[in-house]
Formats: structure tokens, C-alpha cells, sequence
């Protein structure tokens, strides 16, 4: 989470209003003097331009979270993206591996169905020599 700021605490917790504030006074007294009254414009203008800093600094630091908020935000287009192809890889070898794996059932399948047919085949074989031998030994 990003951290806040105050203004106040970005100038090195130094206040940003001096404490000759107008504020301070009551509110129906004013100052006594125009030298006072320079004061406190001096003071306020002091002020201004710290606010006027801060908020430059202020400006800065948001322009550069913003762009480095755009990089990683390029980035992670570029990672979504890179995800997706190898998503869409492992589907088409996933495919490939059921297709070949049907065909190795098949070939399975009929290599059991010859292994039957030959040992048919053999007993066949066998019996038929059983009965040459039978006939031969009638003879």
C-alpha cells in the first residue's frame, strides 16, 4: 500500500506555516504595526513557496509513479500474454498426447487380437499334427 504524506511531513517535519499565523490573533484585534504586518507577509511567503516546493515535489514523485505504473502495467500485458501461448501450447501437446495415445490403444488392441489369432492359429497347428500323427500310426 503506498505510504501518505502530509505536506507537513514531507518537508522534513518541519511545519509548513510559521507560527506567526493570522489565525492566531483574536478576531477583532489587528496589528499594531505595519512593520509586524511585513512580518507576517514574509512569513506567508515563506510559506507560499514551501507549499509551492512541496507541491513541485509532489508533482514529481506522481509523475514518476505514474509511469512507472504504466512499465509494470506493460508488463504484466506482456506476462498475460506470454501465459496465454503457453496456455494454448500445453493444450495443443495435451491434443497431440490423446491422439497418440488413442492410436497406441489401437495398435494395442490388434497386436492382442494377432497374439490371439496366432495362438489359435498354433493349437489349430498342433491338433492338426495330433491327427497326422493318429493317421499315420493307423497305417
Amino acid at each position: 500500500m503506498a505510504n501518505i504524506y502530509m505536506l507537513n511531513e514531507i518537508n522534513n517535519r518541519a511545519p509548513l506555516v510559521s507560527s506567526n499565523k493570522l489565525e492566531d490573533l483574536p478576531f477583532n484585534q489587528y496589528p499594531s504595526s505595519q512593520i509586524e504586518l511585513e512580518n507576517q507577509l514574509a512569513c506567508l511567503k515563506h510559506d507560499l513557496n514551501i507549499a509551492l516546493s512541496l507541491g513541485i515535489q509532489l508533482n514529481t514523485k506522481n509523475s514518476l509513479l505514474i509511469k512507472n505504473n504504466k512499465s509494470f502495467l506493460e508488463r504484466v500485458c506482456q506476462l498475460e500474454d506470454e501465459v496465454r501461448e503457453l496456455k494454448n501450447q500445453i493444450t495443443h501437446k495435451d491434443i497431440s498426447f490423446t491422439k497418440v495415445k488413442n492410436k497406441i490403444t489401437i495398435k494395442l488392441e490388434k497386436i492382442q487380437a494377432y497374439q490371439s489369432k496366432i495362438k489359435e492359429l498354433e493349437m489349430k497347428y498342433l491338433l492338426a499334427q495330433k491327427d497326422l500323427s493318429e493317421i499315420d500310426s493307423l497305417r
